[in-house]
């Protein structure tokens, strides 16, 4: 006799009672069941607008994003830069002394994946940023998507923060690039939609021609060419303009850097292989190798504007370029992006943003807005000691930024005249020396690798000369990796020109290539020549971390001097925390320090007690390998709260970058 039993009850959408019945030798029984039914939770939707705040105490978190809707990849800035508090006292700033925490929310592999470069290589995530802005790649798994991104605040006593909704369209959906909105370019055949990677209904070309396959009749508004992985395409100078285009590939390389369709530069004029019209915006160009066969070109540039317009909203992901004079290049531009790409063997300035500084010569009346820029997690190796000893030739140069991130990247190899790093706020084209009224501001430089080749300074972010008003204010430098052996006697890790600039969780290590050879100096805030009229004051070093480990003579730490072609150091700063650690000589203090109104304190007073380095890579290629071990004790309570590692300073400060 069966004593259990079931029954399928269909699809049930409200509560329902059943009777259950029994019926054996002693007779019959009966019980009532009754099955509940409970609502379907709700489908997460992303939180809507394009600004969201949060108040805690005297702090007022007030954070947007310029954009909360596009199509994959979708390339979002973050601004935290409206929030207000009211216990920051002094000449300090928000942007300085409040922390910024970013949650972008993608669980999907542009999320959950950590950079490949930079100075914490391997186990930073891409789905986290800190800093008053901040920038995210949003790649759909192939499907429209809705992310939620969590802003934090934190003021080391209050805690504040809000939520903003981002949407990535499928770019082969309805709202992307569907149908025959979509070219797919073989030179070995013709595809066939809806196989191999080519997305279905997509129009189909074959051509060994990538400027065939972007002419117009392929390439606009609102279309998407993608060319086949693994094939190799000719040309030239092909024009990109129009709003709202995506230029990729198909069959299996996607996000990847293996077997990228290979665009090379057949003409050798010097040109881009790819140039980008004034009128261009909402422009992608993704998973491409530029081979430019050292023609002297370029991979992606800007074309020589004649008008006010400038390209906007252009997003450069998962490239390759090699054999390129310059790699990526724009004249000006705003809400710009270059993301997990690659440059070798440049043959000039291997990356160049906004050349043409704050004004170009063709513009007249209203300055442009180059607001936004992002440089995250890309490997920029320049021409290194082959580009000689004449003018300067940086790995990676930007002449003027607002609200612009530059995070993760591994940046190397200038000549032996230029730095490997380069950030100022050029006038005009031609670099005037007056002022133009705009500030490059608003900066957060961080987990990034400098090292390599270069000349006097390593990493220069003061005016492109001594006799240039060039003004710049509000950086937040922290957890870089500055680590080379600049070909001066008397040389400069990092270069620091400007007002409320914060350097803080920063690693400075300084090896000689000999006697004449080394860094004298890990960092040096000062002003740069006698043009630049803007006071350099206000400024910060808290927690920075400096080995000099073959003991040169005159080696500091951090220089609040006249060093490295400065005419006047920094006034009215703070210098506390820093560890500096030379083993074999007393050279010179930890901070040197002939500026007025300045407070230095609670640094390294003997510089060869040794701090132990943990070292885990064996190199000192890592941030986390100048761990310390003994020696880091004697900090105080700083604006600094958290070390290189993101663990927690309170209750307890050490000296150095990273917490023991």
């Amino acid at each position: 006799m069966a004593t259990s039993g079931s029954k399928a009850t269909g699809a049930m959408t409200a509560t329902k009672a059943y009777t259950l019945s029994c019926t054996g030798a002693g007779g019959t029984a009966t019980q009532s069941a009754t099955v509940a039914i409970n609502a379907a939770p709700p489908v997460p939707t992303a939180p809507t607008g394009l600004s969201c705040t949060g108040t805690s105490g005297p702090l007022t978190l007030r954070a947007s994003t310029v954009r909360d809707t596009g199509i994959s990849p979708l390339l979002v800035f973050f601004d935290a830069t409206g929030t207000t508090d009211t216990s920051v006292t002094g000449n300090a700033t928000t942007f300085q002394h409040v922390t910024y925490t970013w949650n972008f929310g993608d669980t999907g592999a542009s999320g959950t994946d950590t950079w490949a470069y930079g100075s914490n290589k391997g186990h930073n995530s891409r789905n986290s940023a800190t800093g008053g802005v901040a920038a995210h790649l949003y790649v759909t798994p192939g499907v429209d998507t809705a992310y939620v991104v969590t802003v934090t605040a934190h003021n080391g006593t209050n805690t504040a923060s809000c939520q903003l909704g981002v949407t990535a369209h499928d770019p082969a959906g309805a709202n992307g690039f569907a149908g025959t909105k979509t070219t797919c370019v073989s030179a070995s055949g013709t595809p066939t939609p809806g196989s191999g990677g080519c997305p279905a209904g997509a129009a189909a070309l074959s051509t060994s021609s990538f400027n065939t396959a972007l002419g117009s009749s392929h390439f606009g508004s609102g279309k998407r060419v993608l060319f086949r992985c693994g094939d190799t395409f000719s040309g030239d100078n092909a024009t990109l303009s129009g709003t709202t285009w995506s230029v990729g590939a198909y069959g299996g390389c996607e996000g990847t850097q293996t077997n990228q369709p290979v665009f090379n530069d057949s003409a050798g004029t010097g040109n881009s292989q790819l140039s980008i019209s004034p009128n261009a915006g909402d422009g992608r160009i993704s998973d491409i190798y530029f081979n430019g066969n050292g023609t002297g070109g370029g991979a992606v540039s800007t074309i020589a504007f004649v008008t006010q317009n400038i390209p906007y909203q252009i997003t450069m992901w998962n490239l390759q370029s090699t054999g390129n004079k310059s790699s990526y290049v724009s004249s000006q531009s705003a809400q710009w992006g270059l993301i997990g790409s690659t440059v070798l063997n440049a043959k000039g300035i291997a990356v160049f943003f906004n050349n043409e500084g704050n004004n170009p010569a063709n513009f007249l009346g209203t300055y442009p807005n180059l607001n936004y820029l992002a440089v995250l997690g890309n490997l920029v190796n320049g021409v290194g000691s082959a580009g000689g000893s004449g003018a300067g030739i940086e790995a990676l140069r930007t002449s003027a930024c607002r609200l612009c991130v530059f995070e993760n990247n591994t940046i190397e190899n200038a000549n032996n005249v230029g730095g490997v790093f380069k950030l100022h706020n050029a006038n005009t084209y031609g670099s005037s020396p007056t002022w133009t009224g705009i500030y490059t501001e608003l900066i957060e430089i961080s987990d990034n690798l400098f090292t390599g080749n270069s000349g006097g300074i390593l990493s220069d972010i003061s005016p492109q000369n001594g006799g240039l008003d060039e003004r710049l204010r509000n950086f937040v430098i922290e957890r870089n990796l500055y680590s080379a052996s600049t070909t001066a006697w008397g040389g400069t890790l990092l270069m620091v020109s400007g007002a409320n600039m914060t350097l803080r969780d920063n690693v400075f290590y300084m090896p000689a290539q000999s006697s004449t050879m080394y860094p004298q100096n890990g960092a040096v805030v000062a002003q740069r020549g006698n043009g630049n009229l803007f006071a350099v004051q206000y400024n910060e070093a808290y927690n920075n971390t400096c080995y000099a480990p073959n003991s040169q003579p005159h080696q500091l730490c951090i220089g609040f001097d006249t060093g490295s072609s400065a005419v006047k150091p920094t006034a009215n700063s703070v210098a506390k925390n820093n560890l500096f650690y030379v083993p074999s000589a007393a050279t010179g203090p930890a901070v040197d320090n002939t500026g007025s109104g300045n407070t230095v304190s609670n640094n390294t007073v003997t510089v060869t007690n040794n701090p132990g380095f943990t070292n885990g890579s064996g190199s000192f290629s890592l941030i986390s390998d100048f761990k310390p071990t003994a020696n880091y004790s004697g900090g105080m309570t700083a604006p600094v709260w958290a070390d290189a590692l993101g663990v927690s300073w309170s209750p307890t400060w050490d000296l150095g970058a990273v917490h023991n």
